[in-house]
């Protein structure tokens, strides 16, 4: 496609006359989604000074075969939500001495008379990958500079497991609260938050990771009276499209409380990205889809749009549902009478299945050992080690079950299990997840290298397993407790799997493993057969506790 020019930041176009400049030939009324027509934008930020609302986005410009191409930061600005200005371009990551490309999700905020652009790029050498950098102007539009003349945050800063990905140092959000502490959070992956010195250029105190159920990526920080909020995209890491999930705290340090999904995936996107503002005694949620069509080149991963809704909350201090439409705010604000809960509420009853097993879920979220003294586990450090998330909705079909298998290394009677796992939509009747124990068979395990089992009888007692409880957590462990009659005696030198079964294409549960074999007598399995990554084995994390006795 043609590269579409800005106009520069000192001449001021309105939108409307952009559109005309573009070849966009929909008709729109003011206010409708998109709301930016004149050129493909992405992650919204927007920031209120005065009577003006700010939002800055990036300018998508991937051209075929490419995913993204994002080279700069743009702004518009409205004073009634309706009607925009195109300020053009406000910086380039290569306005930063260290950077090397990629305008990734910003977010600017005011204090101290000065304006403070939190931003992410990829980092020059020596040190690769993402990174976040600080810019500062003394307007909202510029020109920024380099604030610190390095990187806030690159990839050795972070305290990330074994095995990191280089663009966990994404998406920076920035929050000022009523005492004046300025926080900033970011992440893929891994949720990190931490407090800025005065200066705004600086940490103050250490970098803390919060564990949200289903977060990938993206964070947006608000607070709405005494509640404080964190959205996020979620779902992604779990082979799904995004979608908008939030947690709500009384402080902003936690304790986190998952709210559920706020909006659903969008069109023709595998990311969404939200910024929420009040303007005007109103509140908008800001997000990006890719629907539009300019020239004839329609949206895509990485020439999407951004759209914008009214946004409302419950008594409660929860947000309703909020849908994606065309009117946008075209029309006045409609809040809707009586409360909606969010698409899945943790605050109702846990689910429809009745489990058939004690179930604990959170007793320690990203474990770094399992607790007690288990008798057998597959793998020492679960958070450092266990970070595949695997589900039934997994592979080019998905999956009916997911096991590991296991050898004793002496006679024990087993009274409880312990998973390492986390995220998913929560179990329903129709879409249950149930846990059994085989031993396997002669044809079956005997090593870590076997490509398949074949299973036994259900030493759970129960043919076709025993129903699991469960709603989305953040990873941690998760308890399983056998009631006496289902405690069966395990044999050392015997061979068996522990499998959770599910409908295929189902999420309600992802077990995590690792990329390779810890356990020596064992190994992950998909549908009965062994995974494989990158031509190696892995194993889930499990534990398992009970008496030791000596062979009867």
């Amino acid at each position: 496609m043609k590269k579409l020019k800005a106009f520069g930041s000192l001449l001021l176009l309105s939108v409307l006359a952009a559109f005309a400049v573009s070849g966009v030939s929909e008709e729109y009324e003011p206010g409708e989604n998109p709301i930016f027509r004149n050129i493909f934008t992405a992650d919204p930020a927007p920031l209120v000074v005065g009577d003006t609302l700010y939002v800055y986005v990036g300018h998508d410009e991937a051209g075929e075969g490419q995913v993204f191409n994002i080279t700069e930061w743009v702004v518009y600005s409205t004073t009634d939500m309706k009607n925009w200005t195109f300020h053009g371009s406000v910086m380039k990551p290569t306005d930063f001495d260290w950077a090397v490309g990629d305008a990734w999700a910003s977010q600017v905020i005011e204090k101290d008379e000065k304006f403070w652009f939190y931003t992410t790029v990829e980092h020059g050498p020596p040190h690769k990958g993402k990174a976040i950098g600080v810019a500062v102007a003394e307007t909202p539009l510029g020109p920024f500079r380099d604030a610190r003349g390095a990187a806030l945050v690159h990839d050795a800063t972070t305290p990330t497991p074994e095995d990191p990905h280089d663009w966990d140092d994404i998406d920076p959000t920035v929050f000022t609260d009523d005492d004046g502490t300025t926080w900033v959070a970011w992440g893929n992956m891994h949720l990190y938050l931490a407090r800025l010195k005065p200066n705004m250029i600086e940490f103050d105190g250490p970098i803390r990771e919060i564990y949200l159920p289903n977060y990938t990526e993206g964070p947006w920080l608000h607070r709405r009276e005494d509640l404080y909020y964190l959205t996020y995209p979620c779902f992604a890491h779990q082979n799904m499209y995004e979608k908008i999930c939030y947690a709500m705290a009384p402080r902003i340090a936690g304790p986190w409380t998952y709210r559920g999904i706020l909006t659903d995936r969008t069109e023709n996107s595998f990311t969404i990205h939200p910024g929420i503002v009040e303007y005007k005694d109103q509140w908008y949620f800001f997000y990006h889809d890719a629907k539009l069509a300019i020239n004839g080149v329609s949206g895509a991963m990485g020439r999407r749009s951004v759209a914008l809704e009214h946004l409302y909350y419950n008594k409660d201090g929860t947000i309703k549902p909020i849908g994606k439409t065309r009117e946008g705010v075209s029309h006045p604000p409609t809040p809707h009478l009586g409360y909606q809960p969010s698409i899945f509420n943790p605050g109702g009853p846990l689910v429809t299945v009745e489990s058939d097993i004690d179930v604990t879920q959170n007793t320690a979220s990203a474990a770094t050992e399992w607790k007690g003294k288990p008798v057998l586990q597959t793998v020492a450090n679960p958070y450092q080690a266990a970070i595949v998330p695997e589900s039934f909705n997994r592979g080019d079909s998905g999956a009916a079950s997911l096991g590991q298998a296991f050898s004793p290394e002496v006679d024990f009677e087993l009274h409880e299990i312990s998973l390492y796992a986390g995220d998913g939509f929560g179990t329903v009747e129709s879409k249950p997840v149930t846990l059994a124990l085989y031993e396997i068979d002669e044809g079956g395990v005997k090593s870590n290298a076997s490509p398949s089992y074949t299973p036994g009888k259900n030493l759970l007692g129960e043919s076709d397993g025993l129903k699991v409880n469960y709603k989305p957590q953040a990873q941690g462990l998760l308890r399983l407790r056998l009631d006496e009659a289902r405690q069966p005696a395990l044999k050392a030198g015997r061979h068996y799997v522990l499998e959770i079964q599910g409908v295929r294409g189902s999420a309600p549960l992802f077990w995590r493993r690792t990329k390779m074999n810890s356990y020596s007598v064992g190994s992950a399995y998909q549908d009965r057969s062994l995974i494989r990554d990158e031509s190696k084995t892995g194993d889930f994390g499990l534990a398992l506790y009970g008496e030791t006795y000596r062979g009867r």
